[in-house]
């Protein structure tokens, strides 16, 4: 084992300019005119941190390094089983050379792939960097862990770490500058000549909370600048996979990546007589529907060509349920196969492991994690199915990797497939060169001699609509099989399925950069041979195969249209907008609800909970929030349990702001609702609740553009809407305010169906009563209800002072610094 590649933390936090002109104009004019109507103001600026503080970090340093966690040594573990000799260059170190800015920036197309997703790449790494620089902690405690055996750790708590807005994993390195002493409130602080360069060793992400081991700490006032940093290892496994990919398009433009990547129609089979509507396989799970068992039945059968499979699965439809199937079924009809199984995140790779190992033993499957993860964070039930070394995951031995039916793995993940070089192309050349050196008189290669069977036989992708295509190149170059000439030596080229949902949320990135935001799941929807298809899904209503829509090219593809979940009206208004009404309610005992005393009108489990009042504007960046709102949802959550219709657990609320779910937590608390659901949309894509209350939070657009730079909000997210509204299986309330939502594209459709069926509550009701209490609590501006922020009519005005006096504070610490350096020289 090895330590995880690291570099000395860096920080970017520097407050200087050098341009005199403005300098001397601040000095003129200390304090900016705040009468100006055009001025329009950050409402998520990050909170104002004293120049003193973010200058400790820009001091030199001695950097004190501390010991990072044991890793794969993937040299050693090559030379187990087999010689460098016998395999191929590893081009996982080639050096890809600067975009051409033409290449880069334009259309997507084999021959720039490279170039296209460098550059997107780079981009990513400086919002990630930015983001990095945003989550900057300064003057914050660092205690000792108490109880861990373990020689010098501490616990940090790191705001943003539960909502995963900073990425952090086991491995990474993060900078500390401690400050020299506790200083009084006339005293300014100052930092030491030394910088921790500490290694995360443990996340407790439900805590907010990472155990780092800091080497050689000298305890002084024990407050500390934090500083984190884009760990360069977890980018390069993007950039070797996209090259990787560039390389086998350029070499073999007709081969197999390409028809995987840029599939042509030509790449179909031609279908030209309808089948006799049985399948001759044995389902395994036996509550299949008919388009479930289809899919499985066409891979076992591969007749639609070398193209992705691509299986859609709306909410509710059983994708992944699909996706298990016809794995079993892959194992059953060839007791030679291996498959790669993928999923973007370890907890949706978790999940299908879970659904494996009923039917698998430990030595057929194996739960392959990186390293870097947390042992918190893995199921008790997964460990007999993962491999454990020294206390850390690893690799298990090359015979037992070769013995395994299925590897489940995330996408990033199967770098480390990669890296030990066990892909289809490495092991194919290592078999070909030891036989040639074994037998050299042999002719080889040869017409007579026999092929060459490749390992991975398929690869299974699910939810491959939230994998970035840099991500899916990494899994998808591990079944890749050899290029060229070579491939007419091998079997038949490995299978390519992929299961997702292109309607909800996609990839996370640091970036908001669409064009890296587009999944290759997506893409590939968009694609001639699969939209323009007679039986896509945009063709609306699903029809039935007849004789006279032959001959056509064999749909390579499978439209999952039944729905498990959720009750009837709350399935039609994301029928409609999203899934072109083809979606048909199949979930059973979802009227359980209906004798809730709150629904209007016909009694549908749906209600638009009208809502006038403003929302507000959390101090110090935090967003928007919105009390009275947070106020409704509570009570709601309190009616379902008195009315003893479900229990807390079942209930869930959301809301696309983190400061109005902090708010709605702390009600939650309050109310003793300790286990009530509550927490962001992206938390809950993938779950399911019998009740969901959705919190629009927004009333107001003065700063919507805002919102939308940071992809922030619900009321202009298409793909947020469809995840809140899918996620309820027996009741839906949404608070919103009428007259904003019916004016929005996304959210229109929602208050169109709520108005028709007249399921919107009345102003009259419970929102007019929480504003009569809340006017008697308070009293006056400012009460209780205004501590997270500014809110009301005063927002703007007060939201501008305090920009203005931050600038003026700016400008006057720029100064001190100046005359200051003035005076040292």
């Amino acid at each position: 084992m090895s330590k995880p590649p690291v570099e000395a933390g860096t920080t970017d936090n520097t407050e200087a300019t050098t341009d005199e002109h403005r300098l001397h104009t601040k000095l003129a004019s200390p304090f900016p005119d705040i009468t100006s109507s055009n001025k329009t103001f950050d409402v998520y600026a990050r909170p104002f941190i004293p120049y003193q503080f973010k200058s400790i970090n820009d001091l030199p340093a001695v950097n004190y390094p501390s010991e990072g966690v044991t890793w794969i040594e993937f040299e050693d573990y090559v030379r187990t089983f087999a010689g460098s000799a016998f395999l191929p260059k590893d081009s996982s170190g080639v050096k890809v050379e600067d975009a051409a800015a033409k290449l880069a920036r334009s259309e997507l197309c084999a021959e720039n792939y490279r170039y296209y997703f460098l550059d997107l790449l780079v981009r990513e790494v400086d919002a990630a960097r930015n983001n990095c620089i945003e989550h900057a902690l300064y003057n914050v405690p660092l205690q000792r862990a108490r109880n861990d055996p373990r020689p010098f750790m501490y616990w940090l708590d790191v705001p943003g770490l539960t909502e995963s807005t900073l990425q952090i994993e086991v491995g990474d390195q993060v900078a500390l500058r401690q400050l020299g002493a506790q200083y009084a409130p006339n005293v300014a602080p100052y930092g030491t000549t030394i910088q921790y360069d500490a290694v995360v060793w443990g996340i407790q992400r439900s805590q907010g909370r990472v155990t780092l081991r800091i080497d050689n700490l000298f305890w002084q006032s024990g407050l500390f600048n934090v500083s984190f940093s884009v760990q360069p290892f977890r980018i390069k496994a993007l950039h070797t996979a996209v090259s990787k990919s560039h390389t086998c398009l350029s070499d073999d433009s007709d081969g197999w990546l390409r028809s995987m990547l840029f599939p042509r129609l030509a790449d179909g089979v031609m279908q030209r007589s309808l089948g006799n509507g049985r399948f001759d396989i044995k389902a395994i799970d036996p509550l299949l529907n008919y388009e479930q068992l289809k899919a499985a039945y066409t891979v076992v059968h591969s007749d639609w060509g070398t193209v992705p499979y691509l299986i859609s699965g709306p909410p509710g439809t059983g994708k992944t349920k699909t996706l298990i199937e016809l794995a079993l079924q892959l194992l059953l009809t060839d007791s030679d196969a291996h498959l790669i199984v993928c999923a973007p995140s370890d907890p949706a790779s978790d999940t299908l492991t879970s659904r494996l190992l009923p039917h698998l033993k430990p030595r057929e499957l194996l739960r392959l994690h990186s390293p870097s993860r947390s042992f918190a964070e893995v199921p008790d039930s997964l460990l007999p199915y993962s491999c454990i070394d020294n206390g850390t995951f690893s690799l298990p031995s090359f015979a037992d990797l070769m013995r395994l039916k299925i590897v489940v793995v995330t996408c990033r993940d199967a770098d480390i497939l990669s890296s030990a070089r066990v892909s289809n192309r490495d092991l194919f050349h290592l078999e070909r060169s030891m036989i040639a050196a074994l037998h050299p008189g042999m002719k080889y290669p040869g017409k007579n001699d026999e092929v060459t069977k490749l390992h991975w036989t398929a690869l299974l992708l699910d939810e491959a609509a939230q994998a970035t295509e840099p991500e899916a190149q990494i899994p998808l170059n591990v079944v890749a099989p050899p290029l060229g000439e070579d491939n007419r030596y091998a079997t038949a080229s490995p299978l390519v399925v992929m299961a997702g949902d292109q309607h909800q949320l996609g990839p996370r990135t640091s970036s908001k950069i669409p064009a890296l935001q587009l999944s290759l799941f997506e893409r590939l929807f968009q694609r001639p041979l699969y939209r323009d298809h007679p039986l896509a899904r945009s063709s609306g209503t699903q029809p039935r195969l007849t004789a006279s829509m032959l001959p056509m090219i064999r749909p390579p593809f499978t439209n999952l249209i039944r729905n498990y979940r959720s009750h009837t009206a709350i399935l039609a208004v994301p029928s409609k907008l999203f899934y072109n009404d083809t979606l048909e309610p199949e979930a059973s005992n979802t009227d359980s609800l209906l004798s809730w005393s709150g629904w209007h009108g016909a009694r549908w489990p749906v209600l638009f909970a009208v809502n006038t009042a403003s929302d507000e504007i959390e101090r110090d960046g935090g967003g928007w929030y919105h009390v009275r709102e947070a106020n409704m949802a509570i009570t709601y959550a309190r009616s379902f349990l008195a009315e003893q219709l479900l229990s807390q657990r079942e209930v869930c609320i959301m809301s696309p702001f983190a400061a109005q779910v902090k708010l709605l937590r702390r009600l939650a608390r309050e109310a003793k609702l300790w286990d009530v659901n509550i927490g962001p949309l992206e938390a809950f894509q993938g779950l399911e609740s019998r009740v969901v209350i959705l919190c629009t939070t927004r009333t107001r657009y003065r700063f919507i553009e805002q919102d939308l730079a940071k992809g922030l909000g619900v009321i202009h997210e298409r793909r947020r809407v469809n995840v809140a509204l899918t996620r309820a299986k027996e009741g839906l309330v949404v608070i919103g305010k009428w007259r904003s939502a019916r004016k929005r594209r996304v959210v229109e459709g929602l208050a169109g169906f709520c108005g028709k069926e007249r399921v919107v509550g009345s102003r009259e009701g419970l929102e007019k009563r929480l504003a009569m209490e809340d006017k008697a609590k308070r009293g006056e501006p400012g009460g209780h209800a205004r501590e997270l922020g500014i809110g009301h009519g005063a927002d703007s005005r007060l939201w501008a002072s305090g920009v203005a006096v931050e600038n003026a504070l700016r400008s006057l610490e720029l100064v001190d610094a100046v005359d200051g350096h003035s005076d040292s020289a």
